[in-house]
């Protein structure tokens, strides 16, 4: 994606950030862009496998970043990914900073990604309230809410994946994906985090996860991360070969793949 042609004749322009989200390169050119943030974390060298969370989990991992925004080529639809999980399952942390970033960081441009926060939790109305029960416990809802909130405010999409992926870094403290997770992927992309935690701790926060509550149910999933390319449910074990293997015309970052 570094300025070269696309079918349609356009360039693709290019900003490119080191890990403290300093500008190094731009490459300015027409309206789509692309923009790359990198950090990194040591790989967990425990998960061999991928699993699932159910009713119980453990597990560890890593980090590193990517994002871009969203641009036609050449005709190939966009291949569409649904992710639904929940912020403190091992597994979904795994999935997520092994195989699901990747993805994001070369193909983002390509498709058309949903991601559902909230996993195996339950909503219970209570006089007129929403009440959730989360698998890991009440600090997960909140988790659940930042990752939610972030989604519905963060402008650029692909931006918001990417500081969710952020806070479930394992080089966060404790579990991630908490006000000091919030804090600390705002500080590094340049996002006020504070919107994002205000809302959390608020009626939207409740009515964004109530939604994502709703949608998730509608998956009838057993196990998170429940993942779907296409409408097809993955083991998420060789993601990015299942994703390109999903376009009828690879895109370039698929060439090398197979």
């Amino acid at each position: 994606m570094d300025g070269r042609k696309l079918s349609e004749g356009r360039k693709c322009a290019v900003k490119i950030f080191d890990s403290q989200a300093n500008l190094l390169i731009r490459n300015s050119d027409l309206r789509s862009y692309t923009a790359v943030w990198y950090t990194s974390s040591p790989v967990n060298p425990c998960n061999k496998t991928y699993s699932y969370c159910g009713s119980a989990c453990r597990a560890q991992n890593n980090a590193v970043v990517d994002t871009s925004s969203r641009f036609s080529y050449g005709g190939t639809d966009k291949v569409r990914i649904q992710l639904y999980y929940e912020v403190f399952c091992p597994h979904c942390r795994t999935f997520d900073t092994v195989q699901f970033r990747p993805v994001v960081e070369k193909l983002s441009p390509y498709l058309d990604i949903n991601t559902y926060p909230y996993g195996n939790a339950e909503t219970y109305e209570n006089n007129g309230q929403s009440i959730f029960k989360c698998q890991h416990g009440p600090t997960e809802c909140y988790g659940n809410k930042l990752h939610a909130c972030a989604l519905d405010l963060i402008q650029n999409q692909t931006t918001a994946l990417v500081y969710n992926t952020c806070m479930m870094e394992y080089s966060q403290s404790d579990r991630g994906s908490d006000d000091s997770a919030a804090d600390r992927c705002g500080a590094s992309m340049g996002i006020d985090s504070t919107p994002i935690k205000q809302c959390a701790k608020g009626n939207k926060g409740t009515e964004l996860l109530k939604y994502y509550g709703v949608e998730s149910k509608k998956a009838n999933f057993k196990h998170v991360p429940y993942i779907l390319i296409n409408g097809v449910v993955n083991d998420g074990k060789n993601f990015m070969k299942d994703v390109c293997a999903a376009f009828s015309t690879p895109p370039p970052p698929c060439v090398n793949v197979f």
